[in-house]
């Protein structure tokens, strides 16, 4: 009995790309809520300081009425997978904003990624 190869089609590469582009997105996800988890923990021991020397300094910074600071870093990343049936780019955004007493210590932080 003879056997018949089938070439690789174009569908078959598309599910290919589908399930890598699942596969990382799920692995970013699982990133992002380590690094909430962290930080939450940091809350009421972290010092603005500690925090600046960590992430670097951020994008916007506010200083409230009473003194409290509210801090937002942003990072942004591209992704570019190709093969022969496409060319895909993946983008993605985090952005985490925290909130300092006015002696400079993390009360609130909150992760996003969109």
């Amino acid at each position: 009995m003879k056997r018949v190869t089938l070439p690789i089609t174009a569908s078959m590469v598309s599910i290919l790309i589908l399930f890598v582009l699942i596969t990382f997105l799920t692995g970013c996800t699982s990133a992002a809520k380590k690094k909430e988890a962290f930080w939450n923990s940091q809350v009421g021991k972290a010092k603005y300081n500690d925090v600046v020397a960590e992430l670097g300094p951020p994008a916007a910074k506010e200083t409230l009425s009473d003194g409290s600071i509210v801090a937002k870093w942003i990072r942004t990343s591209t992704s570019d997978g190709t093969s022969r049936a496409a060319t895909r780019s993946i983008s993605w955004t985090e952005e985490h904003v925290m909130r300092f007493s006015p002696g400079g210590i993390l009360t609130q932080s909150s992760l996003h990624e969109y």
